[in-house]
């Protein structure tokens, strides 16, 4: 439970500091290239941003998913995050979500992925409701918010 709350901590802190820091696109030391290339073979449209010159972050495509990878300034990978189809999510989380919310339809999935932990976040569409739930591989979730349809 603690490594899960360290890694939330650690995705929420990265995407704040990339969502209201003022990143600007950027090039990256050779160490930060070669572990982005050890780390992501076959990635396209890379993209490099920062706003401190300590993290680094990664836009790229990769499978056909749209990737984002946050590196230190030593070339360490921090985390990871990506939108996924449902048919990648696992099956003990799939058979979970049919059986508690039969009548909603995935929106949205993003997995964040530091440390070797993964959470999933993932959106779901119902008749009058928009649901959130952060999820586990395992099929464990929780409800993160739930907003009523205008």
């Amino acid at each position: 439970m603690k490594k899960l709350i360290l890694l939330m901590s650690a995705a929420f802190l990265l995407s704040s500091a990339t969502l209201f820091a003022n990143p600007y696109e950027t090039t990256v030391n050779s160490k930060i290239a070669s572990a982005f290339k050890e780390s992501f073979a076959g990635a396209s449209e890379v993209k490099w941003y920062t706003d401190d010159n300590k993290t680094y972050t990664a836009k790229f495509t990769i499978s056909s998913s749209k990737v984002t990878a946050f590196f230190d300034d030593g070339g360490n990978l921090l985390a990871t995050s990506r939108y996924l189809a449902p048919d990648q999510l696992p099956l003990a989380l799939t058979s979970r979500l049919n059986k508690k919310y039969p009548k909603d339809n995935i929106y949205c999935i993003v997995e964040y992925a530091a440390n070797g932990n993964v959470v999933y976040f993932i959106t779901l569409e119902g008749k009058d409701t928009w649901t959130t739930l952060k999820a586990d591989g395992s099929g464990a979730t929780s409800l993160q918010s739930r907003l009523k349809k205008a």
